[in-house]
């Protein structure tokens, strides 16, 4: 209605929420360590520990990729209903060191292609549902903004500074022998579950 010319301001404001601003600061770490999926997974299931052929990754690569489609459509809104935001996102948020856990270990190579179908809930009731739940507490008048918001730290700032974050923690554990996949992966394991304790300890909806 025109009423607020300087939404996006007005959106900032919503940080001053503690429960707000704890989801606004674990959605950021987690899309930076999103990176570590996106970036090193085809490498790394192409190592000599995993033994994808180039061939055939594409095809093993689209485990996630359907994984996502059958959360999104089937799973994502039965578990808001059943569970709730809060719920819904701390199995999200629980998913990824789960996932990141099991490439750590680096086998059995099966475990580890099948871990492929955590990206499901990883994205879908993390990052899906993220945007679920600004639509639904920011106020109507910002609620494009306050999107926009959360899409610029999510998408835009988390996954630049990750996709930066993960190079370079993939250059630290890489030498003439190879590179240490169980030392690169234990990172992002780590921070995301620090970002699952402190979710579940500090976030209420």
């Amino acid at each position: 209605e025109g009423v607020k010319p300087w939404a996006f301001l007005e959106s900032m404001k919503m940080l001053a929420d503690k429960n707000f601003a704890v989801f606004i600061a674990i959605t950021f770490v987690v899309s930076t360590e999103l990176e570590f999926f996106y970036i090193l997974t085809a490498p790394f299931l192409q190592s000599d520990e995993i033994g994808v052929s180039p061939a055939n990754l594409p095809a093993v690569m689209t485990i996630a990729q359907f994984a996502e489609i059958f959360v999104m459509a089937f799973m994502l809104s039965w578990a808001l209903k059943r569970y709730g935001m809060r719920k819904t996102l701390a199995i999200g948020v629980i998913a990824w060191p789960l996932r990141y856990v099991i490439f750590a270990i680096g086998g059995p190579a099966w475990l580890v292609i099948a871990s492929l179908a955590l990206h499901g809930f990883c994205y879908v009731f993390f990052f899906v549902a993220a945007f679920i739940y600004v639509d639904k507490v920011a106020p109507p008048d910002i609620r494009a903004s306050a999107q926009s918001m959360i899409a610029i730290i999510a998408l835009g700032f988390g996954r630049f500074v990750g996709s930066l974050f993960a190079g370079r923690i993939q250059d630290v554990f890489t030498t003439e022998a190879g590179t240490n996949w169980t030392g690169v992966f234990l990172v992002p394991c780590a921070l995301t579950m620090l970002c699952a304790v402190a979710f579940l300890l500090f976030f209420r909806e």
